[in-house]
């Protein structure tokens, strides 16, 4: 009699009267081990209810945030800060913080939970005169940077610009307190620092050789309005903000470890269709649209697939540095890149999904879930 020394797995895209013993043509509720056996998938009970957007688990596992029923909550269900969108949520994670994005939230998380803005507004620019004083003759410019709480350094206000002749000098208001004040001395286009702010008010009337440092921020922008895919590659933190008249994805991306400043004009890249994820391989960030997949290494775009990933949260990073995320065709792999399911198995993909992978009692496996819907590929 013929035995089955091994289980090979579903196989839903043969004919089952052709293949041979170990495929099974149904696999409801249960697990193929890495040996081949079968044993009873673990059941399942619910945790928590709610109208859950988005949740993520940091690389540790130590913590766990969700974006449910309208609060940004950690695993204790303790709200940390109320949410103005009920978009999805996206995630990311570097040097132990935890950035959050839906397009118009986003903010990062320390590791004991407190809850500091990403975003930044744009700061006031400030107002000058000409006072009595002993500067040179010319045109001077002024501009002011605010501080965020765990002391990061904004972008600049628009400048302020006067031309002042022989005996003037720089009268400088509508500052606030706190903030650092660069000047462009006379005829000159170089921001230095003047210093920080102590009062709303004053005048500067001292030698362009007594300013500091060089203005470094000077045309960079927060975070895009609008942006909500996010994640970290390279040191820089990407996002993606579709635009639907051009149907294309406008991805931008941060300065080196200055994650919440972008330049706008430049560091940008353009993506055909609509990008519904990011993820991260040490070559190359894997882009997923509606209807491509792409990997961009920095300098270009290639095309890795002529078919897209399903919208949601599911990319997910395996020791063995390939990155792992649910497609309109299955479970794919890169880099390189690879369909892991296609030659066995056919599935409505989903209107949405989650993805990561769970290792529990010695097995690895990529578990999927989706919101019904979709139609499966090359069906039987």
């Amino acid at each position: 009699m013929p035995q089955i020394k091994r289980f090979k797995g579903l196989n839903n895209v043969s004919d089952s009267l052709r293949l041979g013993l170990g495929w099974l043509a149904t696999a409801d509720n249960v697990n193929v081990t890495d040996t081949g056996a079968l044993t009873k998938r673990a059941g399942y009970s619910l945790v928590s209810a709610g109208d859950y957007v988005g949740v993520f688990t940091t690389f540790d596992y130590s913590r766990f945030y969700a974006a449910v029923d309208g609060y940004l909550t950690d695993y204790d269900g303790n709200r940390l800060i109320p949410l103005s969108s009920p978009d999805p949520m996206f995630w990311a994670e570097v040097n132990d913080q935890v950035f959050f994005n839906n397009g118009l939230d986003a903010g990062v998380i320390l590791p004991d939970n407190t809850v500091l803005p990403w975003r930044w507004q744009t700061p006031a620019a400030p107002t000058v005169a000409a006072v009595t004083g002993r500067l040179p003759a010319g045109m001077y410019q002024v501009r002011c940077t605010t501080f965020l709480a765990d002391g990061r350094e904004t972008g600049t206000s628009e400048p302020a610009e006067i031309t002042l002749t022989d005996g003037q000098a720089l009268q400088i208001s509508g500052v606030t307190p706190g903030s650092n004040v660069y000047i462009a001395p006379a005829n000159s286009d170089v921001y230095q620092l003047a210093g920080r702010a102590t009062t709303s008010a004053f005048v500067w009337n001292s030698s362009p050789d007594n300013l500091g440092r060089d203005l470094l921020n000077a045309f960079l922008d927060p975070l895009p309005l609008g942006a909500d895919v996010i994640q970290v590659w390279k040191g820089r933190v990407y996002a993606a903000m579709y635009m639907p008249s051009e149907d294309q994805t406008v991805v931008w991306f941060s300065q080196p470890l200055a994650f919440h400043l972008f330049n706008l004009n430049s560091n940008f890249i353009l993506v055909p269709g609509h990008v519904q994820m990011l993820a991260a391989h040490d070559e190359a960030l894997v882009i997923g649209t509606e209807t491509r997949v792409y990997a961009c290494d920095g300098t270009k775009l290639v095309q890795l697939a002529d078919y897209g990933v399903v919208p949601g949260w599911h990319d997910d990073k395996d020791a063995d540095g390939k990155v792992y995320f649910w497609t309109t065709r299955g479970l794919c792999s890169a880099l390189p890149f690879q369909n892991l399911t296609e030659r066995q198995i056919s599935v409505a993909p989903g209107l949405r999904a989650g993805g990561c992978i769970v290792k529990s009692g010695g097995q690895k496996r990529y578990l999927a879930v989706l919101q019904q819907g979709g139609e499966p590929f090359n069906a039987l």
